[in-house]
């Protein structure tokens, strides 16, 4: 029987425009250095301005935009500094992911829910395929935070800040890089299916690690001044 998720109240109008701006960051709609026009988002959200500019402080203070006067609302940049700071606080959240994943793997339909999410990961093989594999990855960790079914996880895990790290690095990935992805993932999604939760917890933890191996040497090359 599936566990019960602790009541929560809902997000506010703010927080949901926050979150839709993280999401077209992820896609790359907004992308680093771009001015977040106000007028467009009323329109395009259906919100109020208030709403917008609230929208835009909980993202400025999340560290995932700039307000500038004369420019507003800027996407920001990350330095080494942030990646390095943002990979350590990822490595041990998502590692406490996967372990209450792998823990709770065996309730209600969470094996198979998990598995569809992690398909389209650990299957890539083509070009096309490993190139989807960047977008893919935000619904297999919404499904794995989902079955570790934590709400203080949820809250704390800087969901925003790391779309903006994955944008900020989209177009870097090598085929090499895609591909060793992939064999990351498909051992994590082994250990979660097998219901390991300290292997589960390793193969994650370790997996943040090697993201900071493939983008740190990067930073310099993508940080805007």
């Amino acid at each position: 029987m599936q566990r019960s998720t602790p009541s929560a109240h809902p997000p506010s109008t703010p927080d949901r425009v926050a979150d839709a701006i993280g999401r077209a960051i992820l896609t790359r709609r907004f992308t680093v250095g771009q001015r977040l026009i106000e007028a467009d988002l009323t329109r395009d959200l259906g919100v109020s301005r208030s709403t917008v500019r609230e929208a835009f402080r909980i993202l400025a203070s999340s560290g995932v935009v700039e307000l500038t006067p004369h420019r507003g609302a800027v996407i920001r940049s990350l330095t080494r500094s942030d990646a390095e700071g943002l990979l350590g606080v990822l490595e041990v959240l998502t590692g406490l992911s996967a372990r209450l994943a792998a823990a709770n793997i065996g309730i209600g339909t969470n094996a198979k829910r998990f598995e569809a999410a992690a398909r389209k990961l650990v299957e890539a093989q083509t070009p096309a395929q490993l190139e989807r594999i960047l977008d893919e990855r935000a619904n297999y960790y919404r499904v794995m935070f989902d079955i570790a079914d934590n709400a203080e996880l949820s809250r704390v895990m800087p969901h925003t800040r790391a779309h903006l790290f994955r944008a900020q690095f989209h177009g870097v990935m090598t085929t090499a890089d895609l591909r060793a992805m992939v064999a990351e993932y498909r051992g994590i999604t082994v250990a979660i299916l097998e219901g390991d939760p300290a292997k589960a917890e390793a193969r994650a933890r370790r997996h943040i690690r090697k993201t900071g191996e493939r983008t740190l040497p990067r930073m310099s090359a993508f940080t805007l001044s």
